[in-house]
């Protein structure tokens, strides 16, 4: 297995090359935060373009663009953030079992291996990280769920299946993110991260059957 390689940034590559480092086995270390990322990201942007076609109808369409651009800069955010976390946490678990089939002592000039405790230690660090990114993009696109639905709620009828869109697609990576935090082995059955991704996923839920 060869280690992932530095990349540029996924919002810095056209999306053909994005949707390839999703399918790869090796230029993404985890596909499923920035997947669920980028389509939070992509259901806030739809809502800010439903809420901008709303203005002369609507009067807090104002309000509703800047939440949504607001959410959607911080989808962005966190499609990078989470993809390399992701990618540094793969790079040091292929380091230490290259290190730990070799069995010999590093060069002196090279740094040597953590001690068993300490990759245990620095592993359960980064399952800790994922968890905490999973549960911040559950949060943001049940965020943006609730949006979605309220601006479906207020604009024209020729712009409703387009909110529709964006309470589905929002709703979807709540669910996503949600999952992502429920099967983290780091967490503890009473940790209160789950707690938190499951109400976050149930009130994304709920805003869209009352959309639909």
């Amino acid at each position: 297995m060869s280690a992932p390689q530095p990349v540029a940034g996924l919002l810095n590559r056209p999306l053909s090359e994005v949707l390839g480092a999703l399918a790869s086995q090796h230029d993404l270390a985890g596909g499923g935060g920035p997947a669920a990322a980028l389509v939070a990201a992509a259901a806030a942007a739809l809502t800010a373009k439903v809420a901008r076609g709303s203005r002369a109808t609507w009067i807090e369409a104002g309000g509703a663009i800047a939440h949504a651009e607001s959410l959607r800069m911080q989808a962005q955010a966190l499609i990078e953030r989470d993809a390399d976390a992701y990618r540094d946490a793969s790079s040091f678990l292929l380091r230490s079992e290259r290190s730990a089939r070799r069995g010999v002592a590093a060069p002196a000039a090279v740094t040597p291996p953590p001690a068993s405790a300490d990759r245990e230690r620095l592993v359960g660090d980064a399952l800790t990280h994922a968890a905490d990114l999973a549960l911040a993009i559950a949060d943001m696109s049940s965020e943006i769920t609730l949006l979605a639905a309220e601006v479906a709620r207020s604009c024209p009828s020729w712009l409703r299946p387009d909110a529709l869109t964006a309470v589905a697609l929002a709703e979807a990576a709540t669910s996503a993110a949600a999952r992502l935090v429920e099967v983290n082995r780091q967490l503890g059955d009473d940790d209160p991260r789950r707690a938190a991704s499951c109400d976050a996923a149930a009130a994304a839920l709920q805003a869209r059957e009352r959309a639909l």
